[in-house]
C-alpha cells in the first residue's frame, strides 16, 4: 500500500511539475510581449523627441531675436521720449516760437536757433530777451 501511495504522490508530483512548467512558458512568453510592447513604445516616444528637440530650439532662437528687437524698440522710445521732451521745454520756454513755422515744410531741414540777451548791471540782470528762429535749409 505504500508503494501505490508513493506512486500517485509521483504522478501528482510529476503533473503538478509540468503545471508548473507550462505556467513558467506562458510567463515567459507574456514578459517578451510586454517587453516588446515597450520597446516600441520607446521608439515611439524617441522619435517624437528627436522631433520636437530641433522645435525647441528654433524657438528659443526666435524668443532671443524676439527680446533683443524689444530691446531695440524699447532704446528708441526712451530716446524718443527723451528728444520729445527736449522739445517741449524749447517750446515752452519760447514765446515768440511758432509751431507752425517749425512744420511748415515737412521736405526740408530745419534748424531751431535760441539766443538769450541779458544785461547785467552792478552783477543784477537789469533786462533780458529771448529770441527763436527757425531757419530752413
Amino acid at each position: 500500500m505504500m508503494l501505490t501511495e508513493l506512486r500517485r504522490t509521483v504522478q501528482f508530483l510529476k503533473i503538478d511539475l509540468d503545471s508548473m512548467r507550462n505556467m513558467k512558458t506562458n510567463l515567459e512568453n507574456s514578459l517578451r510581449e510586454v517587453e516588446a510592447c515597450y520597446a516600441l513604445q520607446m521608439e515611439q516616444l524617441n522619435g517624437i523627441l528627436l522631433h520636437q528637440e530641433p522645435e525647441l530650439t528654433q524657438t528659443r532662437t526666435e524668443g532671443q531675436h524676439q527680446d533683443q528687437e524689444c530691446q531695440t524698440l524699447l532704446n528708441t522710445k526712451v530716446k524718443l521720449e527723451a528728444e520729445i521732451a527736449t522739445y517741449h521745454c524749447l517750446l515752452e520756454d519760447s514765446e515768440d516760437f511758432n509751431l507752425g513755422d517749425a512744420l511748415g515744410s515737412s521736405n526740408s531741414m530745419q534748424t531751431i536757433q535760441k539766443s538769450t540777451t541779458c544785461q547785467i548791471v552792478d552783477g543784477k540782470v537789469v533786462s533780458e530777451s529771448n529770441n527763436t528762429k527757425v531757419l530752413r535749409h
